[in-house]
């Protein structure tokens, strides 16, 4: 049965991408950066993953108030899979938009994917419309919803187990599928 969130969906597209899924993935454990990255990260120190993040994605490092490092770091650790309404309130910060946020939200969590406009425009051509618009957390907001329904709707054969977090596979997927 298919989920909700992947209503009207090429079935047939979805079936061959997790047939082709394992494939796709099977290099995931060399991206040593990704990896070092996400297991940088410890449990209560919220903030030290924006910097992780950041680090890892390349970006300039944050330089914010006291004031607005613990309004981040409240938005982070109040904020519960897959419900990404309280973040629209960090977009306000210079330099932040949904993709940086997705980056955040995947390696404090492990759950969140990381927004890709590669990945979107795979999910279209599925037959999802899950547009990229990094200035709209809503946009981000559905991706995660398509995510969701992909690892519902994974075969047990279709979604690799290895170790590393399956959002993270499906988007990798996503991006490289043809």
């Amino acid at each position: 049965m298919i989920p909700v969130a992947l209503y009207g969906v090429n079935a047939a597209l979805c079936e061959r991408f997790f047939e082709a899924l394992p494939d796709l993935v099977n290099d995931a454990y060399e991206d040593r950066s990704y990896i070092e990255a996400l297991y940088a990260v410890e449990a209560d120190h919220s903030i030290e993953h924006v910097r992780i993040a950041d680090k890892w994605s390349n970006r300039d490092p944050y330089a914010w108030p006291e004031d607005i490092v613990n309004e981040v770091e409240m938005v982070l650790r109040t904020t519960v899979y897959p419900d990404v309404a309280l973040l629209e309130h960090l977009m306000t910060l210079d330099g932040v938009d949904a993709q940086r946020i997705s980056e955040w939200m995947h390696f404090s969590t492990n759950l969140f994917p990381i927004y890709s406009e590669k990945a979107c425009k795979t999910l279209q051509k599925m037959g999802l419309n899950t547009p990229y618009r990094p200035d709209d957390i809503a946009s981000y907001g559905l991706y995660v919803s398509r995510i969701e329904g992909l690892k519902l709707h994974a075969p047990a054969a279709g979604l690799p187990e290895i170790g590393l977090p399956r959002t993270r596979m499906l988007q990798l997927g996503l991006e490289r599928f043809e």
